[in-house]
């Protein structure tokens, strides 16, 4: 019986294959697009899942409040916090230290600068356990470490590591234990060497035991099985009064909080985060967009079988009078819905696979080397099918039970249903439109606002890590600076720690204005600047001066934006230059007021301009070299910046980064999800219009007489294509009118994620709504002066 079913519903789908072709092309449209989709929200949602009971691992975060003002709220906390849970905390199995740095590393001849290196701590291995593939992991012993596979090809060739000395920065030993299996780009550790910390300890720089005043630390614990979460929090939060009595005499609160690892990818608002966050409400977007995108696909399946079962009338009823139940009709529809949707399923799958690494390369995602679940998307995949089968198979069947077996019986179509359905999809188009126009809208307002700083023609150069220890570093620098400035090319040249675009690594500081009684609770960024700062950046004197040129005149001067400037106290540019203020470690020590510049994003627009201070320190970590140019020939300007750095540093590579494009890299999150979502847009507008297609042959078969009818009584085309053209947008409208509301409100949600944000402007919603109404009138007026073109004899002959 099933068999013969199938064969049934096979031969229909082949003898009205032009119907069946653009059936299977919607669906095949809508799956795919679903593919990747799921593909991609898994990859984001799957970060650091591949690590041996990811779910038991949580990383502790601190937050430190004075009178209900946030002080600090940060993923780095103390590094005497590692010692005290292992001692005190039993339900803790393994609990792990990390610190993060870019660095030099070297091997005989090699150099290669700007690796990523995570300091961490004895019994690290055993939270994150890494996936060796020769050697081990074992961080109890200083100056140790393992590598990763890549780096180990670039760095020692066909050498066996294992044994070798690596050089890091300025030379430091470090012996390689091991080498690890790449890590995938879905996981918070991007990091491609992992190093003992207790180097550090050996070295002097810091002590064995830690201390608990300096936040810079990244803490993790892997629980037992079955310890409460709950319960490791209060005791860890225990230490506040045992060993930070400290913050009782500033009278300051503090918490400490456990972060599931799954969580890491996906929090936002605090300091210290390691690794890319993604936005969670753009993903859910995404979701939502995706499962729309198939059912639309799915509502169109539903409107063309029906309209197509209008001309499949005589064969409906030739079933019936030789004994076909409404069970057999049922039965024939889900066969058929099965067919096209597994076939296009199938087809999908292909596409998925083939196209993976294409659609990775366009929308730059690393999907293709991630850890993803791929089990999980088929059984979505199948699941999600499954229900399409039923819904679309079920409707065209109760559609063909309707059909009567006498003619000239009363037949009800499911019109308004089915209009309902099209006004559902139109409505939908015009929300995705409206969300496309404002996505991008946002996204060119971030790259095109005015930052407050000039970062077009700023080449910005990674400093000279092998000089780290170097007493004698700034003197280099000087010379550097003193080469770069007598060539035509460069205006300006300045050191800083931190440059625009990136998020400060050592987190803020406390300062305080005795002369206004401003204590030190104001959290301030200090980062360091070279003399030309303010030229080399192009920003804005509001008053005072740049550092000075005689280096001697720059001990113990800053310069304050504006946003630190009324922190302190000030009440204008003009009052605060010349007045001291004070670090909070150091009341002794007074920093005079240099200069104030006006505010400027230090970050991107997802983030409020902060209070900075800049001191005339030379960086201590590295830091960054900037370097004004005004030419047009780039690449020649790059050689010979690049030989004058050879000249001046011969051991550490020529790294640098166009600094408006680095700023931009903040980005790439908003803008990969604008891509996916205008494809998504795309697919589901062009699925939708398949729809109406369908929707426009049911309302012409049903109406076929009455057009005839009005030709012969004189209307001409014309007429009819207006008349016929007049239902389609009054559902259009009815669909702007629904689409409106629901748009505005999502749009306005996703827009909370940015402290600055684009208007949204009337032109958005109506150029939306013109778009749709314009493909809605394409798609109809065709197929309208088709049917108005019509000969009224051929379809009145036998009436």
């Amino acid at each position: 019986m099933l068999r013969i079913i199938f064969i049934s519903a096979f031969r229909s789908l082949l003898k009205y294959k032009h119907m069946s072709v653009i059936n299977l092309i919607g669906l095949i449209a809508g799956l795919t697009s679903f593919l990747f989709a799921v593909h991609y929200i898994l990859f984001e949602f799957s970060y650091d899942s591949f690590f041996q009971k990811s779910e038991n691992v949580y990383r502790v975060n601190l937050e430190v409040e004075k009178e209900g003002q946030s002080i600090y709220h940060g993923a780095k906390t103390p590094r005497a916090l590692f010692f005290a849970m292992k001692r005190e905390i039993p339900e803790i199995e393994a609990n792990g230290l990390a610190y993060f740095e870019k660095c030099l590393v070297s091997y005989q001849d090699r150099n290669i600068a700007n690796q990523d290196i995570l300091w961490v701590s004895e019994d690290f291995e055993k939270v994150f356990p890494l996936e060796m593939i020769e050697g081990i992991g074992d961080y109890s012993r200083p100056r140790t470490g393992v590598i990763s596979a890549t780096c180990a090809k670039a760095l020692y060739g066909n050498e066996n590591p294992i044994g070798k000395i690596m050089g890091v920065n300025q030379g430091m030993p470090i012996e390689i234990t091991g080498v690890f299996k790449d890590l995938p780009p879905n996981t918070h550790l991007q990091a491609q060497y992992f190093v003992s910390v207790k180097t550090w300890v050996e070295m002097g720089a810091i002590n064995a035991e830690g201390d608990w005043r300096w936040n810079g630390w990244w803490n993790y614990i892997r629980l037992k099985d079955g310890s409460s979460p709950e319960l490791t929090t209060t005791k860890i939060n225990s230490f506040i009064q045992s060993y930070m009595g400290f913050l009782a005499e500033d009278k300051r609160d503090a918490k400490y909080s456990l972060q599931p690892l799954k969580k890491l990818h996906f929090i936002q608002g605090i300091e210290g985060e390691m690794g890319a966050i993604t936005n969670y409400s753009s993903l859910i977007n995404l979701i939502v967009i995706a499962v729309i995108t198939l059912f639309i696909a799915w509502i169109n399946y539903v409107n063309l079988s029906v309209a197509h079962a209008q001309s499949r009338s005589v064969q409906i009823r030739t079933r019936k009078l030789i004994g076909a139940s409404d069970f057999h009709l049922w039965h024939q529809s889900l066969a058929e819905s099965s067919i096209l949707n597994i076939a296009a399923l199938v087809i999908s799958f292909l596409l998925y696979f083939i196209l993976q690494n294409s659609v990775a390369s366009v929308f730059n995602i690393p999907v293709n080397q991630a850890h993803i679940p791929i089990g999980y998307v088929i059984l979505i995949s199948v699941l999600t099918v499954s229900g399409g089968i039923f819904f679309s198979g079920m409707y065209h069947g109760i559609e063909l039970t309707r059909i009567k077996i006498l003619p000239d019986q009363k037949h009800v179509g499911g019109g308004k249903l089915k209009s309902g359905l099209v006004v559902v999809q139109m409505a939908l188009s015009i929300i995705f439109l409206i969300g496309t126009l404002v996505v991008y809208k946002q996204i060119s307002f971030m790259k095109n606002k005015d930052l407050g700083v000039a970062l077009n023609d700023v080449v910005v150069l990674t400093g000279p890590a092998s000089l780290n220890a170097d007493g004698n570093k700034r003197k280099r620098y000087e010379g550097f600076r003193s080469d770069l400035q007598s060539q035509t090319s460069v205006e300006g040249v300045t050191f800083n720690q931190f440059v625009p675009g990136q998020e400060p690594g050592f987190g803020f500081r406390e300062f305080n204005n005795p002369m206004q009684g401003k204590s030190p609770d104001n959290q301030i960024l200090e980062n360091n600047a070279g003399r030309g700062f303010i030229k080399t950046y192009g920003l804005k004197l509001l008053a005072g001066n740049d550092f000075s040129e005689n280096e001697a005149q720059n001990l113990n001067r800053v310069i304050l934006n504006e946003s630190s400037m009324k922190l302190l106290g000030f009440g204008s540019p003009e009052e605060a230059v010349g007045k001291e203020i004070f670090r909070k470690e150091n009341i002794t020590t007074p920093l005079k007021i240099e200069g104030v510049v006006a505010d400027f994003h230090h970050e991107g627009l997802h983030k409020a301009i902060y209070p900075i201070i800049w001191n005339n320190r030379f960086p201590s970590e590295f830091g960054y070299f900037s370097v004004r140019i005004n030419t047009q020939n780039l690449q020649e300007t790059l050689s010979r910046l690049q030989t004058t750095w050879t000249r001046h540093y011969p051991k550490d590579n020529f790294d640098f980064a166009l600094a408006d494009e680095q700023f931009n890299r903040q980005y790439e999150s908003d803008s990969r999800f604008s891509k996916l979502y205008v494809w998504l847009t795309l697919l589901s507008i062009g699925i939708a219009t398949i729809g109406l297609y369908g929707l426009i042959l049911f309302y012409l078969e049903k109406r076929k007489k009455e057009i005839s009818l009005r030709k012969v009584n004189g209307a001409n085309i014309g007429q009819i294509i207006h008349l016929i053209n007049l239902t389609f947008i009054k559902w259009v409208v009815i669909a702007f009118v629904i689409a409106i509301p629901v748009a505005w409100y999502v749009v306005n949600r996703w827009l909370e994620n940015f402290a600055y944000k684009t208007d949204l402007s009337w032109w958005i919603f109506a150029l939306a709504g013109l778009l749709t109404l314009g493909i809605a009138l394409l798609t109809v007026s065709w197929q309208s002066f088709k049917a108005a073109s019509k000969n009224p004899v051929e379809v009145l002959r036998y009436e």
